[in-house]
């Protein structure tokens, strides 16, 4: 853009569109901007304008990006400089996946060989058994895939070491969760409960509880403890310090496990620093009896949502995972070849979702990782709207692993956005369906469908730079790997379009929010083992300092 279109237009920016005015101010006086960057790489993610030197910021918007020269033609007597030193400046980040505030109920007790495979069964029996020594309280541990697919009856094997004492074992990942009588019984969970919305109880040949709960019936955490707004606020005033020092300015949070009501309470005390954008659960702590509850949940909780916060969804988990073996798979599991997982809702139930989602206007998610589900999810779609009318409503696909290449190409067609999560390429589970050693990115771009990055991470934050790394190499399949340019405007513009704000944020362009990160390493260029160790010297949301280091340059 040059001046003389600058000095037009700059005080024409509709706050909250991107877009520019036709109506000019003509007789207005023209103030200088606020702050610029200058001596810089800068990255935009912008197609049109792919890279720059400068930028110029007013009013928490994105001024002009142009040359050196150009941007400091644009100075005034109190613009604030800040010389970057030909580091990388870029969108700031949106952390488009990630579940936060959800430690275990008291520290867990220790166990051998996490994350994979995590302690075998008599491992984790034993630890359990030394902690039922001393421990009135519950006993809580996480544990992997070992004892996840151990079929055994937990709710027996558990009383015996600990007969009165409550335990509750819990997969890292999610989607395990085991307790034993005593932790029923102080959970008020006798042998006439039913099975939730969206998940079920495990039971014996007899019909008695094992222990186990499946899905939506995990939500069971959240009677042991019940969640707090202080509590949140703590967990999540954490993770907007770290993220901010790693240059991410928009979280998209997975609500799991809690109310719409008690995070955003959350969210009102830590006072949001960066851009929060809140998925409810489609059945969580209570589940809804109707389908349509959820989404009366989510009208509610909208109303409630100021500044910095949005709320969207809901999102429904629509089958499991290969670590414990419960996403629904075409082919059977190597160690269970009769065995394909399991959706977590009927044909009706799903039928209803989805005929809800086309009516509503709030933007629907769905869990879908085993390949057979995806298969069973789009054929539903495909007969309740045609892909025109999908488009619109432009539906989140969290963690695309069930969007296999034959697929992917009817994917594109309904405008889904996927959300992948890299660090799941790190997670050697063996014993799954072949389908579940594919994870496609490159080729999701190749056939045209939008991609977010995510850490899925949790009960913390995960270092972005780490999954760029990741992305980048794709360690199990490299020819799905990232180009660095791609992972990054996954990463940047990729989770704005993923929550319908590509018009708003996301790229270093006119008239977008000044989300805004200048890097300690150019990530486009250094080897990636260095990556991780990259951090953010300035974070800025809408043009105000979230961070920075002191070692930046500023000459006013």
């Amino acid at each position: 853009m040059d001046l003389s279109t600058v000095t037009r237009l700059k005080s024409c920016l509709i706050a909250g569109t991107g877009a520019v005015s036709v109506l000019l101010l003509a007789s207005a006086a023209i103030a200088a901007p606020q702050l610029v960057l200058v001596n810089a790489k800068v990255f935009t993610a912008d197609p049109a304008r792919p890279y720059a030197q400068g930028v110029a910021i007013e009013d928490g918007r994105i001024l002009a990006v142009d040359s050196d020269e150009k941007i400091r033609a644009l100075i005034g007597p109190n613009t604030r400089i800040v010389d970057v030193g030909g580091r990388l400046v870029t969108p700031g980040l949106t952390e488009a996946h990630v579940h936060l505030g959800n430690e275990l109920p008291t520290p867990p007790v220790a166990m051998p060989n996490l994350p994979f495979p995590g302690p075998t069964a008599e491992q984790a029996l034993a630890a359990v058994e030394h902690a039922a020594k001393t421990r009135t309280d519950w006993i809580c541990a996480y544990v992997g895939p070992l004892v996840a697919r151990d079929q055994r009856n937990w709710r027996r094997a558990l009383d015996i070491v600990a007969p009165n004492t409550p335990v509750y074992l819990k997969g890292f990942w999610g989607h395990t969760t085991i307790t034993n009588s005593e932790g029923l019984r102080r959970l008020g969970i006798d042998e006439s409960i039913s099975d939730p919305l969206g998940g079920w109880w495990g039971r014996d040949e007899n019909g008695r509880l094992d222990g186990r709960a499946y899905e939506a019936a995990e939500t069971i955490t959240a009677r042991i403890r019940p969640l707090t707004p202080e509590y949140l606020a703590t967990a999540f005033g954490a993770a907007q310090q770290r993220y901010a020092r790693w240059g991410v300015t928009s979280i998209h949070l997975m609500n799991n496990d809690k109310s719409l009501e008690v995070t955003l309470a959350g969210l009102a005390l830590a006072k949001p620093a960066q851009k929060w954008t809140v998925y409810s659960w489609g059945a969580w702590q209570t589940p809804p009896e109707r389908i349509p509850d959820a989404w009366a949940v989510v009208d509610i909780a909208a109303k409630q949502a100021l500044g910095k916060v949005r709320v969207e969804g809901p999102k429904w988990m629509l089958d499991g995972t290969p670590i414990e073996q419960n996403s629904f798979q075409r082919k059977g599991y190597g160690n269970r070849p009769d065995w394909h997982g399991r959706s977590n809702f009927t044909d009706a139930q799903l039928r209803e979702i989805l005929k809800l989602a086309l009516e509503r206007p709030t933007q629907l998610a769905l869990h879908v990782v085993g390949d057979a589900e995806t298969d069973r999810m789009l054929k539903m779609m495909e007969q309740l709207a045609p892909a025109s009318v999908w488009r619109t409503k432009r539906v989140r696909i969290e963690h695309g692993d069930g969007i296999q290449p034959e697929t992917a190409a009817k994917v594109a067609e309904f405008g889904f956005v996927v959300i992948q999560n890299p660090t799941h390429l790190t997670m050697p589970m063996p014993g799954e369906s072949p389908a579940s050693d594919h994870m496609l990115l490159k080729s999701f771009l190749a056939a045209g469908i939008p991609l977010a990055l995510g850490s899925d991470g949790g009960p913390k934050e995960q270092n972005p730079f780490l999954n760029l790394m990741l992305a980048t190499l794709h360690p199990a399949e490299p020819t799905e790997a990232l180009s660095r340019e791609a992972a990054l405007t996954a990463y940047t513009a990729g989770g704005a379009y993923a929550e319908g704000r590509e018009q708003r944020k996301g790229r270093i362009a006119p008239g977008f929010a000044a989300d805004i990160a200048v890097l300690s390493q150019d990530v486009l260029t250094i080897p990636p083992p260095q990556l991780p160790a990259t951090t953010s010297l300035l974070t800025l949301v809408d043009g105000e300092v979230i961070f920075e280091d002191p070692a930046l340059a500023s000459t006013k």
